[in-house]
């Protein structure tokens, strides 16, 4: 999936998130010319940094996409998405902290997650 796919993607199921990373992706240019210092971003580093967040962006978008459908434990998502429990956990306490998601019961030990409405 190329950057362009993946940011129409995430912009479908958090558009705030796609705003941050266009944005970042719109000082690119800048980055690469150098600041007062002389420091200047190559492709390469600009890489390093835009596409863990593109890809974590990315990640949380599909947790969103399966939780607009049905609601999910964190061991169902992982086991969906093919993401680690400990990496979906952590998408998941964000998207709580971001009120993007609720818990909408428990079954059994496992706290169950819906998105909000």
């Amino acid at each position: 999936m190329e950057t362009d796919e993946k940011l129409q993607f995430i912009r479908t199921y958090d558009p705030d998130s796609t705003e941050r990373l266009n944005k970042l992706l719109g000082k690119k240019d800048a980055l690469k010319e150098g600041n007062v210092y002389g420091e200047k971003f190559t492709d390469r580093q600009f890489s390093l940094v835009f596409e863990p967040l593109l890809n974590t962006s990315l990640e949380r978008a599909r947790i969103l996409e399966v939780l607009s459908e049905k609601e999910d434990t964190i061991s169902g998502l992982s086991e969906k998405l093919k993401i680690g429990q400990d990496i979906t956990f952590k998408h998941i306490k964000e998207l709580l902290k971001k009120n993007q998601i609720e818990i909408a019961g428990h079954k059994e030990r496992d706290a169950i997650f819906r998105r909000k409405a």
